[in-house]
C-alpha cells in the first residue's frame, strides 16, 4: 500500500500556526529584561519545541492521521550516526558561512542570550543544553522535515530538500542565522529524503545546536 504523505493543508497548517507560535512566543520574550536574559533564552527554547510540537499535531489532526507518514518511523543505526557526523560538519560549516558573510555585513549579535546562558556556569549550561539542543530541535524537525520537507517532496527533491530549506532559513530572520538554518535545512532535508524518518535530522539538528552552545561556553 502506497504511502500517504501530508500535502499543501498540512504544510499551511503547520506554517501558520507554527508562526503564529513564534512571533507570540517573541512578544512575550521582548517583555523579559536583559537582566534575566538567561530565563529568556530558555523560555525560548522551551517555546519553540512547544510550538513545533502543536503545528505537527494541528497538520496530524486534518487528514492525514497516521504519525509514520509525518516520519515518525524507526531508521537504520547508519543514518543516525551519519546524522551525527553531518552536525559535525554543520558546526564547522557555520565558521565558514559567518566568517565570508562578516567580511562584508556588519550586524548586531543576535545570539547574545544564547551566549550568556552559555557562560552563566554548568548548571545554566546544562538546562540550555536541553532547551536549546534538545527541544528547539525537535520542535522545528518535527514541522519542517515531518511536515513541510516531506510534503514537498512530492515535487521533487528540489522542492522537497532546497525548498523546505529555504522556509525553514527565511522563518530564522534576515540575518546570518538565515544562512546556517539553510545550511542546516540541505543536510537534514537529504536525509529525511533519503531515510523517510525525522530521527537522522533530529540528530543532525542536535549536534549542530549542542556543539555551537558548548562552543559559545568557552568565549
Amino acid at each position: 500500500m502506497p504511502q500517504v504523505r501530508p500535502g499543501w493543508p498540512e504544510i499551511l497548517t503547520a506554517l501558520v500556526l507554527y508562526l503564529i507560535g513564534i512571533i507570540m512566543l517573541g512578544l512575550w520574550m521582548t517583555q523579559i529584561p536583559d537582566e534575566q536574559a538567561i530565563l529568556r533564552i530558555n523560555i525560548g527554547g522551551v517555546g519553540n519545541g512547544l510550538v513545533g510540537l502543536a503545528a505537527l499535531f494541528a497538520a496530524y489532526a486534518l487528514r492525514v492521521r497516521n504519525l509514520r507518514s509525518f516520519g515518525f518511523r524507526a531508521t537504520e543505526r547508519k543514518w543516525l550516526l551519519v546524522g551525527a557526523a553531518l552536525g559535525v560538519v554543520a558546526f564547522g560549516g557555520c565558521f565558514i558561512i559567518e566568517g565570508v558573510y562578516f567580511h562584508f555585513i556588519t550586524e548586531p549579535n543576535n545570539q547574545a542570550d544564547f551566549q550568556a546562558a552559555a557562560k552563566g556556569g554548568a548548571f545554566s549550561l546544562f538546562v540550555l543544553m536541553i532547551t536549546g539542543a534538545i527541544l528547539t530541535p525537535l520542535g522545528e524537525e518535527f514541522v519542517f522535515r515531518g511536515v513541510i520537507a516531506n510534503a514537498l517532496n512530492r515535487y521533487g527533491a528540489w522542492a522537497g530538500v532546497v525548498g523546505s530549506a529555504a522556509i525553514f532559513g527565511v522563518v530564522h530572520g534576515f540575518n546570518v542565522i538565515l544562512l546556517d538554518a539553510f545550511m542546516v535545512g540541505i543536510l537534514t532535508g537529504i536525509l529525511f529524503r533519503k531515510t523517510d524518518s525525522v530521527w537522522p535530522g533530529v540528530v543532525v539538528h542536535i549536534v549542530y545546536n549542542g556543539l555551537n552552545l558548548l562552543y559559545y561556553s568557552t568565549l
